[in-house]
């Protein structure tokens, strides 16, 4: 009798089908896409007409892909990758069971498993939606150092060919998502912390003021609002998101008696305060990391005019960088609506009049006008990230 759950002659095919996914896997960046595509693979091993993944989470399983060829299921359950649905890591279930013992688990009648079995079937599921759970395959995910780090539930298997195209390529699989999804997680971890430096750094730059982090914060998310009312790609809005938090960075290198007088700077300290945009693109502009490089970009940038009267190079018009000329129009009002060492706060309505006043001299009229599009969001930003003394 044919064991299914061992592959001793893997067919041309089978191998020809492994290396495929394993580059799909690998090219594949974003995490719900990536366990959307271990699912379907692992499915597609065994003709399953439906299946889940579960992320093992300490002591419970995270419920993060689901996927049916024979209805809708977004009608019955809903995948959160976010705020996943999560269930006890016991050996009740079915998916518990298998991520416990780290062995396939298959089940020839869901609903007809034996009363001595520690692990059952829950068919509400199968009666709100019609649906008819027969087989299941819980085939655990395991990692050769982290160990099992989840389980794919395979329902009404239809194997073909039990030689070629069994059970036990879905096992192969199996280990080779595991690792894929490990490489994966500590990359998005790597990539967190990273883009959490860059915010850290965007605060340090600026620490002395109380209103620091919320200055941070709102330059940030006003940036990216603009930058999306202009159309700009999910990535490009990303980018300016994190990018943008440098953008004084060079104050670091601003005495304080300057940073922080209270009152306005004479001429000659006014020139030194200005070197600090200089400064912020002098620490960036040897990386070769894109998102670096973009921070230099709005460092040096920002106070550049849209008529070429601003500083540090008198660039104009289309020469500053987009991101540069969005930067601006969110520091200005920024810097307007809220309390300095030097000024109170302004009205909101004398910023925005301002601003537009100033649309083709100091900021790019486009700009301008995307910033006044979404002003309501703009406003609810500087609430979200209000100070009060």
């Amino acid at each position: 009798m044919t064991d299914l759950f061992h592959l001793e002659t893997p067919s041309v095919d089978a191998l020809k089908f492994m290396m495929d996914a394993a580059i799909e896997l690998e090219m594949e960046r974003e995490p719900s896409d990536f366990l959307d595509k271990v699912l379907h693979y692992s499915r597609d091993i065994v003709g399953a007409r439906a299946g889940s993944l579960y992320l093992v989470d300490g002591d419970e399983l995270s419920f993060l892909a689901c996927q049916n060829d024979d209805l809708d299921i977004s009608q019955f359950i809903t995948v959160n990758t976010e705020q996943p649905h999560k269930i006890a890591r016991t050996e009740k279930s079915i998916a518990g069971y298998a991520s416990l013992h780290g062995e396939p688990l298959m089940i020839q009648d869901a609903h007809h498993i034996d009363n001595s079995a520690p692990y059952s079937f829950d068919p509400a599921i199968d009666k709100k939606s019609g649906f008819h759970t027969q087989t299941i395959l819980a085939m655990p995910l395991r990692h050769p150092k982290e160990g099992v780090i989840g389980v794919m539930e395979l329902i009404n298997l239809q194997i073909k060919d039990t030689h070629h195209w069994s059970i036990g390529l879905v096992r192969h699989f199996a280990m080779l998502s595991a690792s894929s999804i490990v490489n994966l997680q500590m990359e998005k971890s790597l990539e967190a912390a990273y883009l959490e430096t860059i915010f850290r750094l965007g605060v340090a730059s600026e620490y002395k003021d109380d209103d620091t982090y919320a200055h941070v914060q709102r330059i940030r998310y006003t940036s990216r609002i603009i930058a999306n009312e202009m159309g700009c790609s999910l990535h490009e809005q990303q980018a300016i998101f994190h990018a943008s938090a440098m953008h004084d960075l060079g104050k670091i290198g601003i005495p304080d008696n300057i940073l922080n007088k209270p009152a306005h700077l004479e001429a000659d300290e006014w020139e030194i305060m200005k070197n600090h945009a200089t400064m912020g693109a002098e620490i960036l502009k040897d990386s070769d990391a894109e998102l670096l490089q973009l921070c230099a970009t709005i460092a040096v940038g920002h106070h550049e005019h849209w008529d070429g009267n601003g500083y540090p190079n008198g660039l104009a018009g289309a020469e500053i960088p987009l991101e540069a000329r969005i930067v601006a129009v969110a520091d200005v009002f920024d810097a307007l609506v809220n309390q300095r060492a030097y000024k109170k706060a302004w009205p909101i309505e004398d910023a925005l009049a301002l601003i537009e006043g100033e649309s083709g001299s100091h900021f790019d009229p486009a700009v301008v006008e995307a910033f006044l599009n979404r002003i309501k969001e703009v406003k609810q930003v500087q609430q979200r990230f209000l100070v009060t003394t």
